[in-house]
């Protein structure tokens, strides 16, 4: 399975991929021949990447709303960024997005692009009628690409907002 938009192709990493891109950014970029990016995980990332990899090694069935989604640039067939969801649906159909993009290609769309791609992926699917995320107040970029996506603001906690898009029913 993979998402497509104008200058991007999607792809939910199965769990052999995944396992490669915690092995090595340039490991996996290899293996999926893909242009080196240059690009390694940062500690932190690695470290919510390894807890999600684990997770969906447990959920082998829906392994999709654990993995790391590849955001791959058409024009250079090189990895810029990711997303995943931070687990299945809860019991009231509610998910949580996650992403980043390499500075290098921060401000020219590519993350707005990807979201709205995915999120329209997640609220097509059943079980899903909620999307939220997460931001640092002081984050404009990203709530940009969150307005964009239609998502509101509906929380404000110290230094974080809170967004959600809810399904059309």
């Amino acid at each position: 399975m993979e998402l497509s938009t104008e200058r991007l192709i999607i792809i939910p990493l199965k769990l052999h991929q995944f396992k490669l891109l915690l092995d090595g950014v340039d490991k996996f970029e290899k293996a999926l021949k893909l242009s080196a990016s240059n690009e390694c995980l940062e500690e932190h990332t690695q470290e919510a990447m390894k807890g999600l990899y684990e997770e969906a090694v447990k959920n082998r069935d829906r392994y999709l709303w654990y993995t790391n989604w590849q955001i791959i640039l058409k024009s250079e067939n090189k990895s810029i960024g990711s997303a995943c969801f931070m687990k299945c649906p809860d019991e009231n159909g509610q998910i949580e997005i996650g992403y980043g993009i390499n500075s290098t290609y921060q401000n020219n769309g590519y993350m707005t692009e990807a979201a709205q791609a995915i999120c329209e992926w997640a609220i097509s699917q059943s079980d899903v009628s909620i999307i939220i995320a997460e931001t640092e107040k002081n984050n404009i970029a990203s709530h940009k690409v969150l307005q964009k996506c239609g998502m509101k603001k509906y929380k404000e906690t110290g230094e974080r907002i809170l967004w959600r898009i809810k399904a059309v029913v």
